[in-house]
């Protein structure tokens, strides 16, 4: 993952191939998804991302390490969601 270049989905707006999705305080939410690379033995590295605070990992982890690295992050947080821009019906 480059240092401030997260791929996002644009019916979502959350990460690409999101695998989890957490719920913060301020009704934000915190993405969990693949780095796509792997780890030393092959297993799969993730990266979490907050669209509230805007906060993220900055290592690439295991998915339950970075998991609940998430988790405790949407506990935690307070922020709101950016509101979104464009065309409201």
């Amino acid at each position: 993952m480059s240092s401030t270049f997260i791929r996002t989905d644009s019916a979502t707006g959350l990460p690409v191939d999101t695998e989890a999705v957490f719920l913060t305080l301020g009704s934000a939410l915190v993405a969990l998804f693949p780095t796509g690379g792997t780890n030393e033995h092959g297993a799969p590295t993730f990266h979490w991302a907050c669209n509230g605070c805007r906060d993220r990992s900055y290592y690439a982890e295991l998915r339950g390490t970075a998991r609940n690295r998430a988790n405790a992050h949407a506990a935690d947080c307070r922020a709101l969601p950016w509101p979104t821009t464009g065309d409201q019906d």
